[in-house]
């Protein structure tokens, strides 16, 4: 299929010129078409008039018409009876005869009543016609010369065809020049775009003095470095996720090859590749969930929830482990429900990776608070441990750091995406006395 598309630069001179063409036409009809009624108009009104006067017989016109019409007595075959002496022009020939031959030529009806129109040359001509019952076959023509705004209305129109030449000229040299003051930043951006495209991260540092291109060059230049992080983020994620899958592997594959030359108890290095493949399904399992939340998969169902039960419920499955370790429990929930839109497995797993996290640091207790507070939703969940230190503290919700005792670095990640994807917010406090994870959530 043959392309069609057209340039920007191209379609606005196209639209432009158009557009003054347009203009100037309809200003040139307008033009043509108000000066010949006026010409007609007042043409009419003096050869009415004459016309009144000869057939009533008054040598007064009731009125004073804007001109004056002369008189003539013409046989049917155009010859002139009255006057019989013309006087010539400086040209030798005179205003009367050149519209009786202009008559002639056109063969203009003498019988009619009605006002006539003769073009001849470069002379206009409107006249009218009685019968003459003093001479024989003779008739009394009226006529008006409108030559002199005739030539005026051609001289006008002439001008105004010179002025629109001009001005589309004009026209054609502006639009050129403006066209591209807004092609060029387009194509500039443009080409950037197409480096994106292609790996190549690199922002607009030219300057535009048009408000919406800058705009455009501060976004895209906002989304380069966007993409240029989350590029350098997902070769951080492969290389760790190698590194992370790459451990746990090794160990299977050595242990199984033990196993299969009598060098290991068999016993043991089973139990040793169950754990290992635990441990790798899990990680297997947190990527897949941290991938689906950060992608923004649509098939969360939000439902209203009381996030003091799904707390209660989650830290109601560690309970063991907190008897087996001696860890207290301390609670300070709302007396009345916190409900809260929210989609519960994920927050509820968000739960788990915190308590978790506070269970693996703690001494003694471990302190979960739940309220709604100024319309906002405050869930904490802290421990007494040594806190976190300032060298992990910029890096905690980072993938696969792991910071001391850390398991594979994604837990906190998952808490942070769980978080975000209900529109919240989580903040960290830390000190001698242990560390405070607190979310916050608007009430809508």
């Amino acid at each position: 299929m043959k392309n069609t598309k057209k340039s920007i630069r191209f379609r606005l001179m196209v639209l432009v010129t158009g557009l003054i063409l347009f203009v100037f036409v309809m200003v040139s009809i307008t033009f043509n078409i108000l000066i010949t009624k006026y010409i007609e108009s007042n043409a009419t009104e003096v050869l009415t008039q004459a016309r009144q006067m000869a057939t009533s017989g008054s040598d007064k016109p009731d009125r004073n018409p804007a001109g004056k019409s002369e008189t003539v007595i013409l046989t049917e075959d155009y010859r002139i009876l009255f006057p019989e002496w013309i006087p010539s022009g400086f040209n030798g020939e005179s205003d009367l005869e050149v519209f009786v031959e202009g008559l002639k030529d056109e063969n203009g009806e003498l019988a009619s009543d009605q006002i006539e129109r003769i073009e001849t040359g470069e002379n206009l001509y409107y006249y009218t016609s009685i019968k003459i019952s003093g001479f024989d076959e003779g008739y009394g023509v009226f006529f008006i010369n409108m030559t002199n705004l005739f030539i005026f209305q051609k001289n006008l129109s002439r001008i105004l065809w010179a002025v629109l030449l001009i001005a589309l000229v004009a026209t054609v040299f502006l639009t050129s020049i403006i066209s591209l003051r807004i092609t060029e930043p387009i194509k500039t951006i443009s080409r950037h775009a197409k480096l994106i495209g292609e790996g190549k991260y690199k922002s607009i540092e030219e300057d535009f003095s048009d408000l919406e291109l800058d705009q455009l060059k501060s976004s895209l230049n906002e989304t380069t470095k966007k993409l240029e992080k989350y590029d350098e983020d997902q070769k951080v994620f492969f290389q760790n996720v190698s590194h992370e899958l790459r451990t746990p592997l090794q160990i299977i594959k050595n242990n199984a090859e033990g196993i299969g030359y009598g060098l290991l108890d068999s016993k043991k290095a089973t139990e040793i590749i169950k754990d290992e493949t635990d441990h790798l399904g899990e990680l297997v399992e947190d990527m897949i969930y941290l991938s689906r939340l950060e992608s923004g998969s649509k098939d969360m169902v939000f439902t209203e929830n009381d996030m003091r039960e799904i707390l209660s419920y989650t830290l109601e499955r560690f309970r063991n482990i907190f008897e087996r370790k001696g860890i207290r429990v301390i609670y300070d929930f709302s007396e009345e429900p916190v409900w809260f839109a929210c989609e519960e497995k994920s927050l509820e797993r968000a739960f788990v990776n915190l308590t978790s996290n506070a269970l693996r640091y703690a001494k003694s207790k471990v302190s979960v608070a739940c309220k709604l507070t100024e319309g906002r939703i405050l869930i904490s969940i802290s421990d007494d441990g040594h806190g976190i230190s300032e060298e992990d503290l910029p890096n905690i919700f980072n993938r696969f750091y792991k910071g001391e005792k850390g398991v594979h670095g994604i837990g906190l990640s998952i808490v942070q995406s769980v978080v975000y994807s209900h529109g919240g917010r989580i903040e960290v406090k830390t000190g001698d006395e242990g560390a405070a994870f607190t979310i916050i959530f608007d009430k809508t």
